[in-house]
């Protein structure tokens, strides 16, 4: 009787394997309509495009899942997804990782319930420019003047964005300051980079910080007006902010600004780089999250011919390449497509 009943439950067990309908990949497809909003940039602009184009892409894939792609920009996206304002959203790396914990002067609290579905989208290079005449080609020289008490001219970016702490957190770990250049009698002119480029050219500043994808029309405008040469960053200072903010750690093999960029340059120039990734609220169903991402992942001609900035997304390293926790659905995903371990 008993030899019996074993056998009666290993028959079932097969049984069960063996239907329809009980597979974990059946379990996480969606099944009743969804609509969700995105919240990308400025209607009509590079990222509202970008997200419409991948929302059209899974509606077609997936009819149950409708992204409704909403207006919005950097600094406020990651605040929107985690207070629930909005589903899924663009992200920039720093920005979702100062979001996320709430730092100053950029963030007055944390915002804990952003998470990532992967990234990269589109790539975004630090550029130290600095007039040739100075010889100053790395930003440890730089540092070296300002410790030294030399007067340094420079253009920064604007108070209040989310560029400003990027950059300061680049000098803090250089062991100086905004504040220090001008202390040691140097000039600080926080300017749009439009504006920096007249301040450039016209000599009134010798060095501009700016964080902008390649070509950067402002640079490409600046050493055309003047000779000049793009500081190089340490190793360890793109590390330190790999940890800090979540910029692309240095084995991601994106720190760099190729030679040939601009007139003049000659040498890969190393720098921090961020990067545009895929935000979605860590309460969007496990479901849901994997869908979107396994159609992303499992259509990349499609994506790529969407946007050029979609072509810096790599499935293989999709998990990788972000700044905030990965949602639960998306992980699994990347794990079930033996992507991730």
């Amino acid at each position: 009787m008993k030899e019996a009943m074993i056998c009666m439950l290993t028959f079932l067990a097969a049984v069960l394997i063996t239907l329809p309908g009980t597979t974990m990949a059946d379990e996480l497809k969606v099944t009743e309509s969804t609509t969700m909003t995105w919240v990308a940039g400025g209607v009509g602009g590079g990222w509202y495009v970008q997200a419409g184009g991948i929302a059209r892409m899974i509606a077609e894939k997936e009819p149950n899942i409708i992204l409704k792609v909403v207006p919005g920009g950097g600094v406020v996206n990651p605040v929107r997804v985690s207070r629930h304002k909005d589903d899924f959203g663009w992200g920039i790396t720093f920005v979702d990782k100062m979001a996320l914990k709430g730092l100053a002067p950029v963030y007055k609290k944390p915002n804990p319930d952003v998470r990532s579905l992967g990234g990269i989208f589109g790539i975004y290079h630090i550029h130290v420019l600095g007039a040739a005449d100075k010889g100053v080609t790395t930003m440890a020289q730089l540092a070296d003047l300002v410790k030294a008490g030399k007067k340094v001219k420079v253009a920064a970016p604007m108070k209040g964005t989310s560029d400003l702490p990027l950059m300061n957190t680049i000098l803090g770990f250089y062991g100086i300051s905004l504040d220090d250049i001008k202390k040691a009698g140097g000039k600080v002119f926080h300017a749009v980079y439009s504006d920096m480029v007249n301040l450039y050219k016209d000599k009134h500043v010798d060095f501009v910080f700016t964080h902008l994808g390649l070509p950067g029309a402002a640079i490409t405008e600046m050493t055309v007006s003047r000779d000049s040469s793009l500081l190089s960053l340490s190793d360890d200072c793109i590390n330190h902010l790999n940890a800090e903010l979540g910029t692309l750690a240095l084995d991601s093999g994106r720190s760099m600004i190729p030679k040939g960029t601009y007139k003049g340059q000659t040498d890969d120039v190393s720098t921090v780089v961020s990067a545009g990734e895929l935000i979605v609220n860590k309460d969007v169903p496990d479901n849901v999250a994997y869908t979107v991402i396994k159609i992303i992942c499992e259509n990349t001609e499609e994506l790529y011919s969407i946007n050029p900035a979609n072509k810096n997304f790599k499935p293989e390293t999709g998990w990788k390449n972000v700044a905030l926790p990965l949602h639960p659905g998306a992980e699994k995903y990347y794990k079930d497509a033996g992507l991730m371990k």
